[in-house]
This record gives structure tokens, C-alpha cells and sequence, in this order.
């Protein structure tokens, strides 16, 4: 792991009253990367609100299922960047990224403080401009601070095409877009299962013989794939989450690619939970790839957080 990548966790209790205008969730600190090491499945992060102990592999998952569109977009890219800038109203301001990214990343800005106006423009793969104006002519040639953020990929080459699937998943759910989602969500799944088996059986078998297994169905490539690697099929291996992943996912998927079926929000939380946690049960080193990479990660705060509110509105007597 180079320094400066990172996971974005979740707490599991996010939902509890002691997160009430707290964090739910944030990037994990050098100090708990060197204590999870690859435990990936060890209790090993404590809440930074509520003290409660819970596992990469479900901190990820609770992030993986949240329609935040904040902690969405962070899992749907592997890069970001962010800071913030003096500019002048009414005057272009061009910001350099650090990195290059592949393409043109996702920008948005946030003003700081004072209000103003500020779009982001001309975004490329090195940099955008921002653009503002005020409420008047009273505010142009004012300073006003605005902190940006920037999502996209760097090195996505290097990215599986099943990691990609889910990525694109997550801009379906971004837009409201269920029943894509669920159809990415299960291509994700069969491409992963694929490359899985395929890579691990092409030692036991000829050629042929894992084209044959491939070719068939994703549940019996799962029952006799798997008995062949680890002696029984892979709904007794992981029974529970098999379960999960074939009510939420394969058998919803078929109803809405055959039949058309619509696809509510709580059943794309399901179908992605079911995801998540099967691929990451099966192969654990593909928690890896839901890694981000940040220009600056500290030793010992997260580097962002999230949470929910209750607003108060005064009464006018």
C-alpha cells in the first residue's frame, strides 16, 4: 500500500442518536492503516463518535450501500483531490491539480464563509477554472474563499473490469437509476466470478474444461467451480451470504431484465450489500480495490466527514 491511499469507512451505528450532527463516516488515518495491516476482517477501527468496534470489510460494505452522494462518489472513482482558494469576484481563477488524473474528474465547489457565486470550467485532466460572479456590481473585485473537490480515476487501466462494473454501478444509483444499477450490480458479480475461477482453475483443468464450467450458468459455475477448488459448492461455504446475494441480486435481476420489474431504493441498499460482502468473502484481497488515493493523508485524523443534522429554525413571534 503506498501512503497516500486510504479507505473510506462507515460506522455500522451511523444511524444511532449519538451520530446526530456528528460523523457517520470518514478516510481512515496512517495510525489505523498500521493497525489493520491485511485483518481485514478483524474488529479493528473504533467509531470517532460512538467508541463502537467494527471491521474494514464492514465499514466498507455500510459505505458501499450508503446513497450519500458525497461517499458515493468517493467509491465510485479511486482518486480525489480537494483545497481551497482565494479568488477574485468576477475574475477566472485556474486550478492545477497535483497529479494528472486519466481524464477529466468530477469538480465541485463548496464557498466558504461569504457568499459568491462559483462554477467550475474547462475541467481537463490537469485542471479546471472557476468562474463567479457576486449578488451585484457591489461584490465584484471581492476576495471570497471556495473549497473544491475533484473525483476521478487514475491509473484505471490497472482498474478489474469488475471493480469498473461497480463504479458504474454507483453512477446509476447517483442518478435514481435502480434497475441499472441492479443489472451492474449482478454483471459485476458474474465478471468477478469469472475471472476468479478462471484464473484458479486453469492450474487443475485444460482449457476446454474451464470454458466448459464458464459457459454454464452463474450458479452452477459457483457450485462446481468452487467444489472443485475447496470441495463444496460455494453455498455451503458462505450460506448466508450466497443466500443474500441470490434473493437480492441474481433472482431481482432477472425479474427486471425478462420482466421489467421495477427496483425500489431499499432493495438496490440490499442488492449492494449482498455484493460487496460475497465478492470481498470470497476473495478478501479485493477490499484492496475499493481503495482511494488522496494527495495528503495524515497520521492520526480522518481526513473527511460526513454526517447528518437536525436543523433548528427559529420562530418568528
Amino acid at each position: 500500500m503506498t501512503s497516500n491511499k486510504t479507505w473510506i469507512v462507515m460506522c455500522p451505528k451511523w444511524q444511532s442518536e449519538s451520530h446526530v450532527n456528528n460523523p457517520h463516516a470518514w478516510s481512515l488515518p496512517q495510525k489505523d492503516l498500521k493497525a489493520i495491516g491485511k485483518d481485514y476482517f478483524e474488529p479493528l477501527i473504533e467509531c470517532i463518535v460512538c467508541n463502537f468496534k467494527f471491521s474494514l470489510q464492514e465499514g466498507l460494505k455500510e459505505a458501499f450501500r450508503s446513497d450519500h452522494p458525497f461517499i458515493s462518489n468517493i467509491l465510485r472513482f479511486n482518486s480525489r483531490e480537494h483545497g481551497s482558494v482565494d479568488i477574485t469576484v468576477g475574475q477566472l481563477k485556474r486550478i492545477n491539480f497535483s497529479t494528472l488524473f486519466d481524464a477529466p474528474p468530477e469538480v465541485y465547489l463548496t464557498p466558504y464563509k461569504k457568499f459568491v457565486c462559483a462554477i467550475p470550467g474547462y475541467i481537463t485532466n490537469s485542471g479546471f477554472s472557476i468562474f463567479s460572479c457576486g449578488r451585484g456590481d457591489q461584490d465584484l473585485g471581492e476576495t471570497r474563499t471556495v473549497t473544491w473537490s475533484a473525483y476521478g480515476f487514475r491509473m484505471y487501466s490497472a482498474i478489474p473490469l469488475w471493480r469498473k462494473l461497480l463504479s458504474s454501478s454507483i453512477g446509476h444509483r447517483l442518478r435514481r437509476d435502480f434497475r441499472s444499477e441492479l443489472v451492474d450490480l449482478e454483471s459485476a458479480f458474474e465478471v468477478f466470478i469469472g475471472e476468479f475461477l478462471g484464473n484458479r482453475l486453469k492450474n487443475k483443468f485444460r482449457e476446454e474444461t474451464v470454458n466448459w464450467i464458464l459457459k454454464k450458468s452463474i450458479e452452477e459455475q459457483v457450485k462446481i467451480g468452487f467444489t472443485e477448488l475447496e470441495g463444496k459448492p460455494l453455498h455451503e461455504i458462505e450460506p448466508e451470504a450466497y443466500s443474500k446475494w441470490q434473493k437480492n441480486v441474481k433472482e431481482l435481476r432477472d425479474f427486471v431484465v425478462h420482466r421489467g420489474q421495477d427496483v425500489s431504493e431499499e432493495q438496490a441498499k440490499e442488492a449492494r450489500s449482498a455484493v460487496f460482502d460475497l465478492i470481498t468473502k470470497i476473495d478478501p484481497s479485493t477490499i484492496d480495490h475499493f481503495q482511494i488515493q488522496i494527495e495528503r493523508l495524515r497520521r492520526e485524523h480522518p481526513n473527511m466527514t460526513f454526517g447528518t443534522a437536525v436543523i433548528k429554525g427559529r420562530k418568528n413571534i
